[in-house]
């Protein structure tokens, strides 16, 4: 059996259907292994969107957060996982980082400020969407409501 697949050989209720956790789970499976030639940025893009996919999205006890909140959920030699719920309204300050991050969007949307020099470029980033940021691009996101979203940070393998 390879790494990605599941087995299960439970019957009876409540047993896992074609629909269950597993099989959804095993559509997260590394890209490295399906895409080796891809650069450091559509790779953490691909990582990303297959967490994403498989990340429960904020608001589905019904409450939306009242504070944003940062969840570590994977940690590899190469990248950091991360899980952010954001309320509506909610900014993160001006930043930027040293190597490359991709953030996906789960559930919401969430504005994405990016400066060049002195140009602004404000961009929606909406449900779905999986958005790379460059190393040393200042930028900042806005949630635009009860947002769910994923970042994956690469780590330095000097």
């Amino acid at each position: 059996m390879s790494p990605t697949q599941v087995s299960d050989t439970s019957s009876g209720p409540g047993a896992p259907d074609g629909n269950s956790w597993q099989r959804t789970a095993s559509r997260a499976a590394h890209p490295s292994a399906v895409a080796p030639l891809l650069g450091p940025g559509d790779l953490l893009r691909e990582i990303a969107a297959g967490m994403g996919g498989v990340t429960v999205p904020v608001g589905l006890d019904g409450l939306a957060p009242r504070r944003l909140s940062r969840d570590l959920v994977l940690t590899t030699p190469a990248y950091d996982v991360w899980v952010m719920h954001w309320p509506s309204g909610e900014a993160a300050d001006l930043h930027s980082h040293e190597r490359f991050v991709a953030f996906h969007v789960v559930s919401g949307s969430v504005v994405e400020e990016r400066y060049a020099g002195a140009d602004l470029e404000r961009v929606v980033v909406a449900t779905g969407d999986t958005v790379v940021v460059p190393p040393g691009t200042p930028h900042r996101l806005i949630s635009s409501a009860p947002t769910t979203t994923v970042h994956v940070h690469a780590k330095d393998l000097g």
